[in-house]
């Protein structure tokens, strides 16, 4: 794990709250949501896509994911795409998803340490919720904040800023796989680290220059805990 750029950081062991993106974060739900899209583009006509080509834009909500996979730029069918995704991905949100190895114990244990904790997504907040619950994750986290508990998304800091005024947080850190946890968290002035196993675009998230990065859970919760 490495420190990126020179703003002084604080201890991360110092840290009180800590928060999280899921997809790709906390959780590996990828193949749900490929799985999504794709009913979505099956039911308009459109040809399926591969799971790896889907998970290259997830990290901006549902909306701007068929955004992206569209092959047309039609409002009316953009908005067909999003009310399919979610009608699937609403009755299947937990099938193939799980959190990755490790997570469970490191939310426990900060917990444990008295850290609070929130999870920070673009993912809408009811299926966040939904999710959490049915992972057994929920009963750890303080706070859930998703793409439609604000008026701007990340890379906004809006969220962050949210997190920090509702959890009376004087000392938080971002955590996340992908440029827009990185960026939310530099226009909220507050540390961050870049994960490294999950599936957001590598190199936007490099050239965002996160504080810290790591590699495995492993290592995120020797940089984390106490």
């Amino acid at each position: 794990m490495d420190r990126q750029g020179k703003k002084p950081v604080p201890q991360l062991k110092q840290i009180e709250s800590v928060f999280f993106d899921l997809d790709g974060t906390l959780i590996d739900s990828s193949k749900d949501i490929a799985q999504a899209a794709n009913y979505a583009l099956s039911k308009l006509g459109f040809p399926k896509l591969s799971e790896e080509e889907i998970v290259k834009h997830v990290g901006y909500g549902g909306e701007r994911l068929m955004k992206d996979l569209l092959p047309v730029d039609d409002e009316e069918i953009l908005k067909e795409a999003v009310r399919l995704f979610r009608e699937y991905y609403f009755s299947h949100p937990v099938v193939y998803t799980k959190p990755y190895e490790g997570i469970p114990e490191l939310l426990r244990k900060l917990k444990n340490q008295n850290k609070k904790i929130a999870v920070i997504t673009n993912k809408y907040t009811d299926i966040s919720n939904q999710i959490l619950k049915e992972l057994d994750l929920l009963q750890y986290i303080d706070l859930v904040l998703g793409g439609d508990s604000v008026e701007n998304k990340k890379p906004h800091p809006e969220p962050v800023l949210k997190a920090i005024q509702i959890l009376d947080s004087k000392s938080p850190v971002m955590v996340g796989d992908s440029e827009t946890d990185i960026n939310a968290a530099k226009g909220a002035d507050i540390p961050s680290v870049l994960v490294m196993y999950g599936f957001g675009n590598l190199e936007l998230a490099l050239e965002a220059k996160p504080d810290f990065k790591v590699s495995s859970v492993k290592q995120l919760e020797e940089l984390l805990c106490v």
